[in-house]
């Protein structure tokens, strides 16, 4: 690297981004090639980039929640030539390997290499507007290679957190835990010691906690390497998340799901506030504020659930019929995920090589899980697939502008958005009547607020047109969609747009100079507060607005991003019958995005 830790002592840069996954490397290369003259660092803290796809992470099994077609960047095709050596298929599944191999490949074709340094984590970010030169002052500490670790500073005019949701493993506390001697692991530690524990011949018995897909695969990993496995799901938590396979059959047609969850037409059966504007606003009354239409979207929900859990094999016998979801399609985001194992995982329940239990855990012994309903459970090891912290990854401060930032505090600091929260529910079960029946469930991380983001990205604070320059600090990770790069890069160029004040609605302010014809940090934070309440009610099961979770909802965002820019959010052609009757939204329909955005500022100045 070329980066040394004498450089980042002292170090200025334009721009700082945390994370070196897929995230902060297509930023990285978006800033880059709207400006190549940015002095811009990206800091890592694990040995290798990649993020959830470092080398490190990887293990047997580990694959996708895509086929071969929403994994790849837009300017970087995974079916190039130059990329056969990866053996990546036309609607292939793409192993973890492959995934990380294809990244590397990213940061060498943009020789965005240089610009990251490993091995150095944020200790934290201090903000400080009274600095001369800089808006951050970021204390880092860099081992680089070596036992004793070694502090620096950097100084930033713009910091984006770009470390995803994967980055802090989060491991229940469960009474018993210093008793039992047996190894406790994250399932985000498959890749770093699940593998020892494969090869333990000593090891015969594994008990997998949780219903993710994390925990499918941890599942399918021992019970595939030889190991016995129990499956055990809390009775009082949200159960086993949805599993479909790659293509579903209708009628005499075999669909792409992921295809059908970027068609614009049924993106109207997404009930969210941010589809004002994309020119189908009368459709989506009909559909959420009429009894028929709700009765269309109901039914929408529960034919496309009964039928991927027939077609999954999940139904076949009464063993495996006990991972059977609590709720329809309707209600889980993105928990929904793919069947993509080499193996039927529905056979290994069926033939007795994993045991299914739905319980909630007493407490831990010296070898065993006691249940609250008396039984025990003797194991070998004890698998957490218990999900993520969805808190900020690195320290912010001043700790007293978190809550405006709109950064989770402790819901006792929270002196600003109850009532917002309550208006915000008023007028959601007002435009979306079907949100009063959201199912019940135990909340996550009840002991933090939500992100209340503007656009899911920007501290409402530092948004208002009445404060030119005050944009110094973005998140790009607190969205989960199943379109990975096509995320990535539209929420890189907004990023970009927004922190260097060329939104379309800045445009429109300076045009008009008056600064009252922009936007106000009362209309941002309601904003924030109304997205992140939308988040709660449609997604129970899923991130439960904690952080923005997308199934149908993700056509309608980009389009809004789109806009923002100032740019055309229809891209089928052929006006409104292309974007009814044209096929579904891929990464191509997005290709040149940067380019146009370029050209329309030089036409803007």
């Amino acid at each position: 690297m070329s980066s040394t830790e004498a450089d980042l002592a002292e170090a200025h840069y334009d721009v700082l981004i945390v994370g070196a996954g897929v995230h902060g490397l297509c930023c990285a290369h978006t800033f880059l090639k709207i400006n190549p003259s940015l002095s811009l660092l990206v800091l890592e803290s694990k040995p290798d980039i990649g993020g959830a796809w470092a080398k490190h992470q990887l293990y047997p099994g580990l694959r996708a929640n895509n086929l071969q077609g929403y994994y790849e960047f837009s300017d970087f095709p995974m079916l190039d030539p130059a990329l056969k050596d990866l053996g990546i298929k036309s609607r292939g599944v793409l192993t973890g390997e492959a995934i990380y191999e294809y990244i590397c490949r990213y940061a060498e074709r943009f020789d965005l290499v240089k610009r990251v340094q490993l091995n150095t984590k944020v200790v934290r970010a201090v903000n400080d507007e009274r600095h001369e030169k800089s808006t951050w002052r970021v204390q880092t500490t860099s081992t680089g290679g070596e036992k004793k670790e070694r502090s620096g500073f950097i100084t930033c005019e713009k910091l984006i957190v770009a470390t995803g949701q994967a980055s802090q493993p989060f491991t229940p506390s469960i009474t018993g835990m210093d008793e039992f001697r047996r190894p406790i692991m994250h399932s985000a530690q498959l890749g770093t010691q699940g593998q020892s524990l494969l090869a333990d011949p000593a090891l015969k018995h594994v008990t997998v906690l949780g219903g993710s897909k994390s925990a499918h695969d941890a599942v399918y990993m021992f019970a595939t390497g030889g190991k016995r496995v129990t499956w055990l799901t809390r009775r009082t938590g949200r159960g086993t998340m949805p599993m479909a396979k790659a293509y579903t059959q209708m009628g005499p047609w075999s669909v792409w799901l992921e295809g059908l969850l970027m068609t614009r037409s049924l993106s109207w059966f997404g009930a969210c506030p941010w589809s004002e504007g994309d020119g189908f606003g009368y459709i989506r009354w009909l559909l959420h504020n009429t009894a028929a239409g709700r009765s269309l979207v109901k039914g929408y929900f529960t034919n496309m659930s009964s039928e991927s859990m027939a077609q999954s094999g999940i139904l076949q016998d009464e063993k495996s019929r006990a991972l059977v979801p609590d709720q329809t399609l309707m209600w889980y985001g993105t928990q929904a995920s793919l069947l993509n194992y080499d193996v039927d995982i529905y056979d290994l329940v069926r033939n007795g090589t994993v045991e299914t239990i739905r319980e909630d855990i007493d407490r831990l012994d010296s070898d065993g899980i006691v249940l609250v309903n008396g039984a025990k459970v003797e194991t070998d090891a004890l698998i957490c697939a218990t999900g993520y912290k969805l808190g900020p990854s690195i320290s912010l401060e001043p700790a007293d502008r978190l809550l405006a930032w709109g950064v989770p505090v402790s819901p006792s600091q929270d002196n600003l958005f109850p009532i917002l929260d309550a208006k915000a529910d008023t007028e959601l079960f007002a435009r979306f009547p079907l949100l009063a029946s959201s199912p019940p469930s135990r909340e996550r991380e009840p002991g933090l607020t939500p992100w209340r983001l503007w656009r899911f990205i920007a501290p409402p604070s530092q948004v208002s047109s009445s404060c030119p320059g005050n944009r110094s600090l973005a998140f790009l990770s607190t969205v989960t969609a199943y379109q990975t790069t096509i995320k990535c890069e539209l929420t890189s160029l907004w990023t970009y747009a927004y922190l260097f004040d060329s939104l379309a609605v800045d445009k429109d302010a300076r045009k008009k100079k008056n600064k009252a014809q922009g936007l106000t940090q009362s209309e941002v934070t309601y904003e924030a507060a109304l997205w992140s309440r939308f988040g709660k009610w449609s997604c129970p099961m899923g991130m439960q607005g904690k952080i923005a979770d997308f199934m149908h909802d993700s056509v309608p965002y980009y389009d809004l991003l789109i806009r923002d820019l100032g740019l055309r959010s229809w891209r089928k052609g052929w006006g409104i019958f292309g974007e009814v009757f044209g096929s579904w939204y891929e990464v191509g329909d997005y290709r040149g995005l940067v380019d146009e955005w370029i050209q329309k500022q030089r036409e803007w100045h």
